[in-house]
């Protein structure tokens, strides 16, 4: 399973792989929604696991539980606009997170979409180079939100999908699906 997470296309599917790159070069407001969708449910399908790695600040279990209710909260914003720029899909998600933050983690969570929003403030599609500027944007808003920052948290994973975009960029990146797959390692 980690295998395929970190590289979902297997080298046999080589022309595949190379549409798809260049059907997603550029992230707009209809994937914005269709990845809110999907990490919605991956967190609904891992809730558990995110509980049980909860201990901090104490072990109460229910960071899993806090960021499903929030990402739900979200994804109801999302799905009620029929707007398509990735700026009115994100402000949408960010407002979502906000009203429907639960918990600690869910807080965290709203403050690392307001960032990515504000970041993609007034555009209709996002190249690679403006994703890893919003995530970013995301991770300094969250640390920014949070009175004693504590690595080894969710903060510490937004750092690390921050840095991962940007050596993306660094390497040579010209798809945003390159740039979420190495997001994606990173964040694992």
């Amino acid at each position: 399973t980690d295998q395929r997470m970190a590289n979902p296309l297997p080298a046999t599917d080589a022309p595949v792989r190379l549409r798809l790159l260049e059907r997603y070069r550029h992230l707009d407001g209809q994937l914005l929604r269709l990845l809110t969708w999907a990490s919605l449910h991956w967190l609904r399908t891992n809730q558990q696991v995110v509980n049980a790695l909860n201990v901090f600040p104490i072990p109460d279990g229910d960071t899993g539980t806090n960021m499903v209710l929030t990402m739900q909260a979200a994804w109801d914003e999302v799905s009620a606009t029929s707007e398509n720029s990735v700026s009115d899909v994100a402000h949408a998600l960010a407002h979502g997170a906000l009203m429907g933050a639960r918990g600690n983690s869910g807080v965290i969570l709203s403050q690392l979409w307001r960032g990515f929003a504000r970041s993609l403030d007034k555009k209709t599609e996002v190249d690679p180079a403006a994703l890893a500027e919003a995530l970013a944007e995301a991770r300094d808003t969250a640390y920014r939100g949070v009175v004693r920052p504590v690595e080894g948290t969710i903060l510490t994973v937004s750092k690390d999908v921050a840095e991962a975009a940007r050596l993306a960029m660094e390497s040579g990146a010209t798809s945003g699906l390159e740039v979420l797959e190495r997001v994606v390692r990173a964040a694992e």
